[in-house]
């Protein structure tokens, strides 16, 4: 069997039909999402973006050893271990934290091949003395400037809808699947948008805020409060322009899906579709990714096509993308490689079998911030411990958020305590009673709190989390394994 995987960054659970949510125009993926399982409970597992590459990657959580950066030299990852069994491995992406820098995040390097789409954010592609383009990024506050080689590089490279960055990314991979369905084969595409800066073409824009208002537009949120660096319109126009990127992304989510069914290949064929992480869009009075991982953030949406179960399901397990690995190589028949640990499980009994018990609770968090679990009913978010003990960071990889050293014999770098600990303070909320989390309880709920703070412990034990990250999170006595209540 098959399986594509494809993971759209930023992408909101509650932008898309499916989750309940008709006001965003995405018929594609609901169309997809009626044939196929829309999974109820999936949430983030490393955050952001390259920590959940790492998870999907090797199947084993990020957060609690280490935060961004590359792959590491001795990781098992799933693109080689289809590519090593004799299948065809091959990585789409745009997501340009992939090569910046040398030799960049590595985590294509070990597919069978991959194609990058030059371009976002970032991305040092463009340099032509000639190309005269819209300096956007004077017209924004120094803190909230969007980086000017996206708009020179997106000057230089559109002409019309299909040159945007998705476009291109989604139309490569369908010419690939025509050159490449006569072999068995596992396809990731891995796209940024609707990741920021939003600048779709200007008709999605208008189905969300059809204004003619002269109103500055923010193809990059401030990462802050709404309050003091937005008006009400700013907002709004904020909210119109991500919803905008959402609808251009479907689209072409939809171009590349016609193409699966056309050639035959949903027959034979397991498709995953989600996103890493969300954004705040005026959520809590706060517009991008801001410290706390708010459900906005953490829950994320996941739908997987499967050509023999699963069909209209809606299973409620817990489950995360470092549940890929076993669910790919179960797919294809293959073995997890021997002496590999995975944190992830498959998500094939739940698709055969709804009624198949799954995790009592699930982890997820950032690293050397807040660590999260949920069980359904409460969600906690554990702080950092008023003294502020340090964590470390285990890698061989001498790494800051873009750069890459590889080869260096450092097993553990001691890192900075974290930056404004009193962002990362312990919440507690009830999830039936309060979904939009807007009910600390914190100090109101002791016994509720105490059975969350020890069910974290257990999870983080069950994984061999570091010693120090309990202390860090003050769950544990430095040098201890006893619990500090």
């Amino acid at each position: 069997m098959n399986v594509i995987l494809i993971v759209l960054d930023t992408w909101r659970r509650d932008h898309v039909g499916c989750y309940d949510n008709s006001r965003i125009h995405t018929p594609n993926i609901d169309r997809f999402a009626e044939r196929g399982a829309v999974f109820e409970n999936a949430y983030l597992a490393s955050y952001p973006t390259l920590p959940c590459r790492r998870d999907i990657a090797t199947g084993r959580y990020e957060f609690p050893w280490r935060g961004w950066g590359g792959i590491e030299p001795d990781d098992v990852t799933l693109g080689g271990t289809v590519h090593e069994a004799g299948k065809v491995s091959y990585f789409f992406t745009d997501v340009y934290h992939h090569w910046t820098s040398n030799p960049g995040s590595g985590y294509w390097r070990p597919f069978s091949g991959f194609d990058f789409v030059r371009g976002q954010e970032r991305d040092r592609y463009v340099t032509d003395s000639d190309i005269v383009f819209e300096n956007r990024t004077l017209d924004y506050p120094p803190h909230n400037r969007p980086e000017q080689p996206h708009f020179r590089n997106a000057q230089y490279i559109r002409k019309e809808e299909r040159d945007w960055f998705s476009p291109q990314l989604f139309s490569r991979a369908a010419r690939w699947l025509q050159h490449n369905a006569d072999q068995e084969f596992f396809l990731m595409i891995d796209s940024f948008d609707p990741h920021e800066p939003w600048d779709p073409p200007r008709h999605y824009v208008k189905l969300y805020d059809d204004s003619e208002d002269d109103v500055m537009e923010y193809p990059v949120a401030p990462y802050d409060w709404v309050d003091g660096n937005l008006t009400e319109a700013e907002l709004k126009r904020v909210q119109a322009i991500y919803a905008g990127e959402v609808t251009m992304v479907d689209r072409w989510v939809g171009h590349f899906l016609d193409q699966v069914e056309n050639m035959g290949l949903m027959d034979n064929t397991m498709v995953i579709l989600a996103s890493d992480h969300g954004t705040h869009n005026g959520d809590h009075g706060r517009t991008g990714k801001n410290w706390v991982l708010w459900n906005e953030i953490t829950r994320i949406p996941m739908i997987v096509w499967h050509p023999e179960f699963g069909h209209g399901a809606r299973p409620v397990q817990f489950v995360q993308p470092v549940d890929y690995f076993p669910t790919v190589v179960e797919a294809m028949g293959l073995g997890v490689p021997d002496g590999v640990n995975l944190h992830g499980q498959s998500l094939i009994p739940f698709l055969r079998d709804e009624d198949v018990p799954g995790r009592d609770a699930i982890l997820y968090g950032q690293f050397s911030g807040t660590c999260n679990i949920t069980d359904g009913e409460y969600v906690l978010l554990q702080g950092v411990d008023e003294s502020n003990p340090p964590v470390y960071a285990y890698s061989s990889i001498i790494a800051n958020r873009n750069q890459f050293d590889w080869g260096a014999d450092v097993l553990r770098s001691k890192q900075m305590p974290a930056r404004h600990p009193e962002k990362h303070k312990t919440r507690l909320y009830h999830m039936p009673s309060d979904p939009d989390q807007e009910n600390d309880l914190a100090d109101s709920e002791s016994d509720a709190l105490a059975r969350m703070q020890n069910l974290m412990v257990e999870k983080l034990r069950a994984i061999d989390a570091p010693p120090e990250l309990l202390v860090r999170l003050g769950l544990q006595k430095e040098g201890l394994w006893n619990r500090i209540f």
